[in-house]
């Protein structure tokens, strides 16, 4: 089965934080923008705590994105393909 669950979270991660780049927003205003908690997101961002769907969901409206948009730009960082 391999680590697919622990990559396609880091990439996710990392996919978050490029987003938030782009658009200059730092993580307080991600999460009033998300609902998330700054100390929750803190652990999601930083690799301690995984994000869960519906968390991932408030985080792409978040940053402009569908769900299905910010899945397939962090598959295609985990596949090493260009992305944002």
């Amino acid at each position: 089965m391999g680590n697919y669950g622990t990559d396609i979270q880091a990439a996710l991660v990392t996919q978050v934080k490029a987003e938030m780049a782009a658009l200059n927003m730092k993580q307080p205003e991600l999460a009033e923008k998300s609902g998330i908690p700054t100390s929750t997101l803190h652990r999601y961002l930083n690799g301690s705590r995984d994000i869960p769907m519906p968390q991932a969901i408030e985080l792409a409206s978040a940053l402009n994105l569908s769900i299905l948009e910010l899945v397939e730009r962090a598959q295609r960082r985990l596949d090493g393909k260009n992305v944002l």
